[in-house]
C-alpha cells in the first residue's frame, strides 16, 4: 500500500467539501493506518524506494500477480469512494467497527469494476455513513449476486410497480389482454422469477385488504398518475388483486434507480385493473 493507485490519490488532490474529505480520510486511514494526506507528502519518497527494490530484484510471478489485484481491488474502491462523495452529508463519522454492513459495502467495493454497480454501491455507502442502520444485511448479500444484467432487468421491471411496491400478477399469468404489453416491456414470468432467487422480490404473491366502513375511495398509485375507485355497494373492504411485493432489500435498492414510466402500461391498468365492488371513477 505504499504505492496507492491512481484513484485514491485523485482523491487526496481533490478539492472535497469537508465532510467529504473526512469520509475519505475515515474509510482511507482505517484501511492502511495513514491519513491519505499523510500518503501524499510520503508518495514520491516511498515510490522511489519501491522502484530502487524491484528494480535489482526479479519479481516473482505470484507477487506480480498479488500486486496486479491489490492495484485493481484499490482502484475500484478508490472510484467508488469518489463517487460517494458527493452523496455524504454527516459532518462526522459514527460508524462502528461491528458495522457489518458498512464495512462488508466497502469490502465489495474492491471487486466492482462495472460503472452502474459502482454508482449503485456508492450511494449505499454514503447512505450507511449518512445514517447507520439504514441498509441491512440482506441488502449486502443481495448486492453481491446482482450483476450489470440483472441490476437492469431489475429496474425494467420496477417501471411497472403500482404504488411503488407491488407487482400485479396479472401481468404473468399469460392472459391475452396483458401479452402484447408484456412482450414490448420484454420482461416475463422467467425473468421475475431471476429476480425472485436473488431475492428482490417475494417468491409468493400476496393479496392486499383493507376494511373501509367509511367508504372512502382508494387509490392506486402509478409515477405520478392516479386511479381512484369507488365502492359500488356495502361492501366495507378493499381487495386488491394478487401481487408480487419487493422484498426489504429490493425496497433499500430500488431507491436509487430510476425505472421508466410506461405509457402503454398506463393504458392497459385503466382498462384492466379491477378491484372487486369497486368502479374506477373518471
Amino acid at each position: 500500500m505504499l504505492n496507492l493507485p491512481q484513484p485514491i490519490k485523485d482523491l487526496g488532490n481533490a478539492t472535497l467539501t469537508k465532510v467529504a474529505g473526512k469520509f475519505v480520510d475515515f474509510v482511507i486511514t482505517k484501511y492502511t493506518g495513514k491519513s491519505i494526506k499523510v500518503f501524499e507528502a510520503e508518495g514520491d519518497v516511498e515510490a522511489d524506494k519501491v522502484k530502487t527494490k524491484w528494480e535489482v530484484l526479479e519479481k516473482p510471478f505470484w507477487l506480480q500477480a498479488e500486486a496486479a489485484k491489490m492495484n485493481r481491488q484499490y482502484s475500484n474502491m478508490g472510484n467508488i469512494l469518489s463517487k460517494a462523495t458527493p452523496f455524504i452529508t454527516r459532518d462526522s463519522n459514527t460508524i462502528a467497527d461491528d458495522n457489518d454492513v458498512f464495512w462488508g459495502f466497502l469490502e465489495h467495493s474492491k471487486e466492482i469494476s462495472n460503472e452502474e454497480m459502482q454508482e449503485l454501491i456508492a450511494k449505499i455507502i454514503a447512505g450507511e455513513y449518512n445514517a447507520p442502520g439504514t441498509y441491512s444485511m440482506s441488502a449486502l448479500q443481495i448486492i453481491k449476486m446482482l450483476g450489470k444484467n440483472e441490476l437492469e432487468l431489475f429496474e425494467k421491471v420496477c417501471g411497472l410497480l403500482i404504488n411503488n411496491e407491488q407487482l400485479p400478477k396479472v401481468l404473468f399469468t399469460g392472459q391475452e389482454n396483458v401479452k402484447t404489453l408484456i412482450q414490448k416491456v420484454g420482461v416475463d414470468f422467467g425473468k421475475l422469477q431471476i429476480l425472485q432467487s436473488i431475492g428482490l422480490f417475494l417468491p409468493n404473491d400476496m393479496v392486499l385488504t383493507i376494511p373501509n366502513p367509511e367508504k372512502k375511495k382508494f387509490a392506486v398509485k402509478y409515477f405520478n398518475k392516479t386511479l381512484l375507485y369507488e365502492p359500488e355497494n356495502n361492501n366495507l373492504e378493499i381487495k386488491t388483486p394478487d401481487y408480487y411485493g419487493l422484498s426489504v432489500a429490493g425496497t433499500q435498492i430500488l431507491k436509487h434507480l430510476t425505472p421508466k414510466y410506461v405509457e402503454g402500461y398506463y393504458v392497459w391498468l385503466k382498462e384492466n385493473y379491477k378491484i372487486t365492488s369497486y368502479k374506477l371513477t373518471e
